[in-house]
């Protein structure tokens, strides 16, 4: 580990908000769990504060990205957010909300109505007692990120504060770690394009009972709105536990055992089993690309999910119990399993949502059962199961002709993650309404092309771990979705503030389908002006996604680990826009950002 500097404080919280006022206060997905304390939880910690009670240390990360100064919290997330939360009367304390004139800075919130105070107000002079709270903070400076990961490692494997699920994922990076981050975070809900987020942020991806007025209900996601997986379960990452059993069967060949130790093996961990080591499972998940498979996962839970619209549990409806106090993993799990093979394997598809969910019903019955006791489930016992329950369900499937390369599942859980959070105002994300001049009638817009693969350098010259996404299909403005609307009768989809309009209208207007339009720009970005492997990689990441029936188009372009030019012009994302810089001021750039 990298020898850091590491001091130990007091700050109390007014200090506290201010940074989270500022958007100091940084929170890193790749190893942070998500927002789960209930609102029981939290009172208890205003609690503690009145009473003066200590609590465990807060750990910060002191930083610098893009030349500003940071702190990235390594341990502390569910108590700092649960003080900021009350600070900003997002729930009440025995019925009382915290007087918002008791800080500057929540005052100055109330007086732009970011905040409204909320009655019965709590004295001031309990306020100014929780406003003033010492806590022990102990931030650790010019640390490495693998020495916060290494931190963040060893602080939660020493006691039972994480499940082993998140102990085992923890800090760790890789085609494994993450795909199961990513997807998961997808079917939650709480998933977004960026890997880090202000604190301020994460509020709105908490995930909670309806006794919160914010964030995520645990209820309606997916797993327990179809009694899969308990709501207790998912505070503790059940779920990322059951997409890693979901990823593995959908790579490995045979289909492996599904336990704790043939999970760890797959996350590297030393146990005394034969199992698919790390390196395969890499290597196989590398093959298919992290990217796509996500997207077939997701694409498979949305296809269960619109099974059932309207027509009440999965679970329920494929297991005529009353009980589902263990849930229905592991029917799922097979469900799944058969499902992937039959629509990405054998590129099969569905009949109709009505023939599948014919199909799942009662299908757990007498003569179908599922080995349900012990910790693990034998790759043996799937080898028999797995086959019959694939071709109990290839009924309700057919084979296209001709085959289209476009899988024709719904991808909206994949586009809401994508347009989740400040997308309108991140350097790394780039929105574009479609391929055509609005013009009457439209024409092919001949200078975009340039136009997307300068702004994909410029993402890529960011800095030297860079990764952006352009998405096309969303309206920048709404200007553009009523000139849609008006042109192609193109009715928009609105997603978090954001008018996806899809691009299959223009694309037909321009005499192509998706196959054929997809092969187009595939081979103009392979023959770009621009270095070999980026191009390269930015072809295979250009792909359509169907959302609500509209075709998208995404492309994720990332940093080399060098600087970059297009046709020998240098590019840099400033802000949310594309400038082109002269040879000594990109080389200024690459000096601090390289």
């Amino acid at each position: 580990m990298q020898s850091s500097e590491l001091s130990v404080q007091g700050q109390n919280l007014i200090q506290l908000y201010n940074q989270y006022y500022r958007d100091k206060l940084i929170v890193d997905r790749r190893y942070q769990r998500k927002l789960v304390w209930t609102r029981d939880e939290k009172e208890k910690l205003i609690d503690s504060a009145i009473n003066k009670l200590p609590i465990p240390l807060i750990l910060l990360a002191q930083r610098k990205r893009a030349g500003v100064e940071i702190f990235e919290l390594i341990d502390g997330l569910q108590r700092l957010e649960a003080f900021f939360s009350f600070m900003e009367n997002k729930y009440s304390y025995r019925g009382e909300y915290f007087d918002l004139a008791t800080t500057g800075d929540t005052l100055a919130k109330l007086h732009a109505g970011e905040l409204t105070q909320q009655q019965p107000v709590m004295s001031r002079e309990t306020s100014l007692a929780i406003a003033n709270y010492q806590i022990p903070l102990s931030i650790y400076r010019d640390a490495a990120t693998s020495s916060i990961d290494e931190v963040f490692r060893r602080i939660n494997s020493g006691g039972r504060r994480l499940s082993l699920h998140e102990i085992r994922q923890a800090g760790v990076t890789g085609p494994l770690a993450d795909v199961v981050r990513r997807t998961s975070a997808t079917i939650r809900g709480d998933g977004t394009f960026a890997e880090a987020l202000t604190l301020s942020e994460m509020e709105k991806l908490s995930i909670s009972r309806r006794d919160l007025t914010y964030g995520l209900d645990l209820d309606r996601i997916f797993w327990t709105r179809h009694d899969i997986i308990g709501a207790e379960d998912i505070r503790s990452s059940g779920d990322e536990e059951m997409v890693l059993d979901l990823v593995l069967d959908a790579v490995l060949d045979p289909w492996p055992t599904s336990g704790w130790q043939n999970r760890d093996v797959a996350y590297g961990l030393p146990r005394k089993i034969t199992s698919a080591t790390s390196e395969q499972v890499s290597t196989a998940i590398t093959t298919i690309g992290v990217e796509n498979l996500q997207q077939r996962i997701v694409a498979v839970i949305e296809l269960l999910d619109e099974v059932m619209l309207d027509h009440g549990s999965l679970g329920r409806h494929m297991v005529h119990l009353e009980s589902y106090e263990r849930g229905t993993q592991r029917q799922f799990q097979a469900v799944f399993a058969a499902l992937y093979e039959l629509v990405f394997i054998d590129a099969l598809q569905p009949r109709s949502m009505d023939a599948i969910r014919g199909v799942l019903d009662n299908f757990w019955g007498r003569d179908l059962s599922i080995p349900t006791g012990g910790s693990a489930w034998g790759k043996d016992k799937k080898a028999t199961l797995y086959p019959e329950v694939k071709r109990r369900l290839r009924r309700a499937f057919f084979k296209p002709e001709p085959k289209s390369a476009a899988v024709q599942l719904n991808s909206r859980l994949l586009i809401e993650s994508y347009l989740a959070g400040p997308v309108n105002e991140d350097p790394l994300v780039e929105l574009k309404q479609g391929f055509c001049v609005l013009s009457d009638p439209p024409v092919e817009d001949v200078d975009l092309f340039d136009e997307v693969m300068q702004t994909a350098v410029g993402m890529a010259n960011w800095s030297r771990d860079a990764s952006g996404f352009i998405l096309i299909g969303v309206a920048d403005k709404p200007s553009a979705a009523d000139r849609l609307r008006e042109l192609f009768n193109v009715s928009p989809i609105e997603i978090h503030g954001q008018q996806v309009v899809g691009t299959s209208e223009q694309i037909t207007h321009l005499g192509y389908d998706v196959d054929s339009w997809w092969r187009k720009w595939q081979s103009k970005i392979r023959s770009a002006p621009v270095d070999s492997d980026f191009r390269n990689d930015l072809a295979h990441s250009f792909s359509p996604l169907i959302c609500d029936g509209k075709v998208l188009w995404i492309m994720k372009p990332r940093s080399t680990g060098k600087p970059l030019s297009y046709n020998q012009r240098f590019f840099v994302r400033m802000g949310t826009s594309t400038h082109e810089m002269a040879t000594d001021e990109f080389l200024a750039h690459v000096a601090l950002n390289f």
